[in-house]
């Protein structure tokens, strides 16, 4: 049966298949709206145009995209600074890029050879070039020159370099920040050691390698992008099952955190310029690693929850954030829930309702779908229909939405955009940082506004350069050009 809002698409995957596929929530034809692209591991890949009032039309031939096409990740950016965005389809040794000639047309531009199966494309400025690179997360838990990640630098006009190896792992999804305040952008890469947190001391070391922290060192004297490993310095290295990492400001203080999901606990890493992180989930409320199953005085490992994703924004608008979590199936019949966590005022975090079914999903991508100024949910589930649910929270406040034009691509990706509160407070959102496996997730940038004035936002730009619109108008979209 058709479903009511025209997203009429299903994933499809095996009994034994435990990974999902691709999803991408983006503005491909510049009408304002966001449009909705997603595919299957066996073939199938379709674009929702968004048509408004939560209405889609599929037009994915009409669009010049191959319907047959497999899609493990997707990804959407401006790949060639002319100002729309173009569509990254990954799969098993091919990622294929579409290149957006206008009027809603894609062209197949580009096929690069991968070396194994690609489950996230992060569109990322790595060498301050000003063009979007693309860093390619690979998964192979059995053959290990497919589990090597790819860099592919960008050099204009759709034309990449060859690619280089750029760290090796399982690998579900990779995150972009600053680690060490240098100014470039680094990479978290969420690698799968296979081992559940069942608590207690955790292992020191796996057959698989644990999670990497690439620290951008720039450019060598031959030209290579040179990336070191810092993890186990920076406190990351501990084994564990990582799905991907979330970017966001947890603590309030204005550095980015990450947000790791994992096999039971999850693990909240506060982040310090240039200082080890410190894992912080449990006492913050939102570990969100087990619930309790008949079978659990027998079977521990039954009792966790496996999380996929994570999106931190406030749901309600009431200058608070809420935390989103999607979870799979950890055993065979689970029925895995998706998580809401509020934020309290005193920063810590309480488990609300979501009104959501329990669904074993992968990739969940929170966008303002009809346009009514609070974030909607597009959930990918491993199996079943793509999952789209309106927000019909009350509102607490009012909202902005920030959309950048910058020198590296359409979007200002790698950007920090920051909204300064007349209270002192302020919140701190970056732009593209990535980290949710198989999808690509909105740029544009959102605020709930609460009951305080709003009194600047402030851009850091990736080129160091520095915007500052004071009192903007709220309630809107403020587009905001690099100057």
């Amino acid at each position: 049966m058709p479903s009511a809002n025209g997203l009429d698409f299903s994933y499809e995957a095996s009994e034994d298949e435990f990974k999902g596929a691709g999803l991408a929530v983006a503005d491909l034809t510049g009408d304002g709206l966001a449009d909705v692209v997603a595919g299957r591991r066996g073939g199938g890949l379709a674009l929702f145009e968004n048509l408004g009032g939560l209405r889609f039309q599929e037009v994915t031939v009409a669009a010049g995209l191959d319907p047959t096409a497999s899609a493990f990740a997707l990804a959407v950016a401006d790949l060639d600074g002319d100002g729309d965005r173009e569509i990254v389809v990954a799969a098993d040794e091919v990622t294929r890029i579409f290149d957006n000639v206008g009027n809603g047309r894609f062209v197949e531009a580009k096929a690069l050879s991968t070396p194994g199966s690609t489950e996230h494309v992060l569109p990322v400025d790595l060498d301050g070039d000003g063009l979007l690179d693309l860093y390619l997360s690979n998964y192979d838990i059995y053959v290990e020159a497919r589990s090597e990640n790819q860099l592919y630098r960008n050099r204009g006009g759709l034309v990449f370099d060859a690619p280089v190896a750029a760290g090796a792992g399982a690998s579900w999804a990779a995150s972009a920040l600053d680690v060490d305040g240098d100014g470039d952008l680094d990479l978290y890469v969420a690698n799968d050691t296979l081992l559940a947190d069942l608590g207690g001391e955790p292992p020191s070391s796996s057959r698989l390698p644990a999670d990497l922290l690439l620290r951008n060192d720039g450019i060598d004297e031959t030209g290579a992008l040179r990336l070191t490993d810092i993890a186990t310095e920076m406190g990351l290295a501990t084994p564990r099952s990582s799905m991907g990492g979330l970017v966001a400001d947890f603590d309030r203080d204005g550095v980015l955190d990450l947000y790791v999901s994992d096999f039971g606990p999850n693990k909240l890493f506060l982040g310090s310029i240039g200082q080890r992180f410190v894992e912080a989930a449990v006492p913050a409320g939102i570990a969100a690693g087990r619930r309790f199953h008949a079978d659990c005085t027998t079977n521990v490992r039954g009792c966790l929850l496996l999380s996929w994703s994570a999106t931190k924004a406030d749901f309600d608008l009431d200058g608070r954030d809420e935390l989103l979590i999607t979870t799979g199936e950890a055993r065979q019949g689970d029925t895995p829930p998706v998580l809401l966590f509020s934020q309290t005022d005193d920063g810590g975090w309480l488990e609300r309702d979501p009104g959501i079914p329990c669904i074993n999903a992968r990739a969940g991508v929170a966008s303002d779908l009809d346009d009514d100024g609070d974030l909607d949910l597009v959930l990918a589930p491993k199996d079943g229909p793509l999952a789209l649910y309106e927000n019909r929270a009350a509102r607490q406040g009012g909202w902005l939405r920030v959309a950048l034009s910058g020198t590296a691509g359409r979007d200002g990706i790698g950007a920090r955009v920051i909204a300064r509160f007349a209270d002192g407070h302020s919140v701190v959102r970056a732009v593209g940082a990535g980290g949710v496996v198989h999808a690509s997730t909105p740029t544009d940038v959102h605020f709930g506004l609460g009951t305080v004035a709003l009194e600047a936002i402030e851009v850091e730009w990736p080129s160091g350069r520095r915007s500052i619109v004071p009192d903007p108008p709220v309630g809107t979209i403020l587009r905001v050009n690099e100057p």
